[in-house]
């Protein structure tokens, strides 16, 4: 297996360079969130894209990071201000049909506001949400594709390895696994690793609560480690 390293010392080494997609795979509970703020925190200027109209578990860990929760997007933050943590969640009464229309519709103005300015990270809490059923797949593809020459990075995170578009995988740099004990998800999501195979279904399938593995697909680094909360 990949070597272990510990919690802080795999944050001390971590480098991810403005531009550069990471893309965070694991089941309800695993870390995936407390990794992602953790991450975000070496970024100026981020929006969290939140589906749910509320989301305590996910919204408030955020707010309390001190991002502020907001019903609008300015792309472009006045040239005073050094950093930006947005919390954007699009405002709507409607369910259904009509709501996921309405806050497509709101999200795709974001991605692509995101994508004319720049410099931006975007969390993507449920990419597989957003993707299948907002049908946003094409604002994803061009800021996975396009967004690194323009200092964009996409943080991708879902609970299922598949049903993801395969960008989430061959576009990061950055990868963390969870934990998957289902033979048919392990080997879908060291297939797209890009890496060793065999060492990567092995691996996710042993690994324990909360421990990752991490593959770096730029330098073909790859080790465990474990959120710490």
């Amino acid at each position: 297996m990949p070597p272990f390293v510990r919690w802080d010392r795999f944050l001390e080494q971590f480098t991810w360079s403005q531009g550069q997609h990471v893309t965070i795979i694991g089941p309800t509970g695993s870390g995936k969130t407390v990794l992602a703020r953790l991450l975000l925190r070496r970024r100026d200027y981020v929006v969290v894209l939140g589906v749910k109209n509320r989301d305590p578990e996910l919204y408030g860990p955020f707010q309390q990071d001190g991002y502020q929760l907001r019903h609008s997007f300015e792309p472009e933050p006045p040239a005073e201000v050094e950093q930006a943590r947005i919390l954007y969640v699009p405002r709507t009464d409607k369910h259904g049909t009509e709501g996921r229309a309405i806050k497509a519709r709101k999200f795709r103005g974001v991605l692509n506001d995101i994508f004319d300015v720049g410099y931006w990270a975007t969390y993507a809490d449920d990419i597989e949400y957003m993707v299948d059923a907002l049908r946003l797949g094409p604002e994803f593809e061009e800021l996975w594709m396009l967004g690194r020459s323009e200092g964009v990075s996409v943080i991708a995170s879902s609970q299922e390895p598949v049903n993801i578009p395969v960008m989430a995988y061959g576009m990061a740099t950055h990868l963390f696994l969870f934990s998957n004990e289902d033979l048919v998800r392990a080997k879908r999501m060291a297939e797209l690793t890009g890496m060793d195979r065999e060492i990567a279904q092995a691996t996710i399938m042993s690994l324990p609560p909360h421990e990752f593995l991490y593959l770096n697909r730029q330098t073909r680094q790859m080790v465990r480690s474990r959120v710490i909360r």
